[in-house]
């Protein structure tokens, strides 16, 4: 059960920091304004998330055996050094401007369409704050959606478990069973060689 968990962190692991990477080194370059600011928004929320899946895998650990857990320290460690370096480029990014042809666009009043950065970008409909709102209850709707699958794929994972539990229980009182029976069998075969000994030794003394 542990081992299948782990497995499930990492898997989520791996594909949330791809996501991450792409965004810090493809999208964000191109971005500027509320745009830019919600793209590092996101990717300060998508590590603060790789981070707990790595806690998440730490304590899994715990439960691992053997070469099983052998094997998996040392990748717990690289995806700590991991997510510290994606946050230090992170945070190199937030420094940054964007690309140059953006930030000429956007200094000449020709935002370059499909940027979201558009005459209208500024309307109160369209405010930071508003904005801002909207994609922190996204976001937010996004980790308790995750979150509860992964409560669903525990649950289903302990389930699972439990019906081999019961499975192996039952087999384990059918061969009890057995061996009882098998008793019990021997001991009448005991009971019947007794018998016959005696029987015999009586017929021996009636005819010396």
């Amino acid at each position: 059960m542990s081992s299948e968990l782990f497995d499930n962190y990492e898997s989520e692991y791996s594909s949330l920091v791809a996501t991450i990477r792409q965004r810090i080194e493809t999208t964000l370059p191109e971005l500027i304004g509320a745009d830019r600011s919600n793209a590092l928004r996101e990717t300060d929320r998508g590590l603060e998330e790789a981070q707990e899946l790595v806690e998440q895998m730490e304590i899994e650990l715990l439960s691992l055996q053997g070469p099983t857990r052998s094997r998996a320290a040392p990748r717990i460690r690289q995806y700590k050094a991991e997510v510290e370096r994606l946050k230090r480029e992170s945070r190199k990014a937030a420094q940054g401007l964007g690309n140059y042809e953006n930030n000429r666009r956007a200094l000449l009043g020709d935002v370059p369409t499909g940027s979201g950065t558009s005459s209208q970008a500024f309307s109160s409909e369209d405010s930071p704050l508003g904005s801002d709102h909207r994609t922190r209850l996204l976001s937010g709707n996004e980790r308790l959606t995750r979150g509860s699958q992964r409560l669903q794929e525990s649950h289903r994972i302990a389930i699972e478990t439990e019906a081999t539990g019961a499975n192996i229980l039952n087999d384990l009182r059918s061969q009890r069973e057995q061996i009882i029976n098998t008793r019990d069998t021997l001991m009448q075969a005991d009971g019947h060689v007794d018998r016959s000994q005696r029987t015999l030794r009586t017929m021996t003394r009636r005819y010396v």
